[in-house]
């Protein structure tokens, strides 16, 4: 049997039809749905890495922070000597700072946690500038300080301000 060129362009034409209709569903059917969770798993692996990138990125800047930290909580144990060089550092940044020291008492060691805080009482005299000029400095000290309360009283007209402070230093407990 024989075919004329009617029936084998016909045929052909089917042929390619079938074949093109086959490939547009495998297309569609198979490899866009795993080209799909390919392109969205590689778009989640690249977020995690800027993520991780800017975690790197900041690396040093936290390591630093920490060594300081570290420094100023492992310096040394709550004695009499530590307790007196951080009234001796208080009286020092006080000075520094232009205040009249009135009254500077230790109050209580409290050891719970992972620090231990020495709490004291500061009564001070000065200018409200020297006042935040030394709690400015309190803060670049080799202790680690917290302010509990804060009580400013005024003087008679040109007279110092009284400052009363009570402090707490943060220590590491051994």
């Amino acid at each position: 049997m024989t075919l004329n060129s009617r029936e084998i362009f016909l045929m052909g034409f089917y042929l390619v039809m079938i074949v093109g209709i086959g490939t547009y569903f495998f297309f569609f059917q198979v490899v866009a749905p795993r080209h799909n969770i390919l392109k969205g798993k590689i778009v989640s692996t690249e977020e995690a890495l800027l993520r991780v990138s800017n975690i790197l990125s900041t690396r040093d800047i936290v390591e630093n922070e920490y060594n300081s930290f570290q420094e100023k909580f492992s310096r040394k144990e709550v004695k009499q000597t530590v307790s007196t060089e951080i009234l001796q550092d208080i009286k020092d940044k006080a000075f520094q700072a232009g205040l009249n020291v009135i009254n500077l008492k230790p109050l209580s060691v409290n050891r719970e946690g992972l620090y231990g805080e020495f709490d004291f009482k500061l009564e001070t005299e000065g200018h409200l500038k020297n006042f935040g000029k030394f709690l400015y400095d309190l803060d670049d000290s080799a202790y680690i300080f917290g302010i509990k309360y804060t009580q400013i009283n005024a003087q008679e007209k040109g007279a110092p301000l009284k400052l009363q402070l009570l402090l707490s230093a943060a220590l590491a407990n051994k």
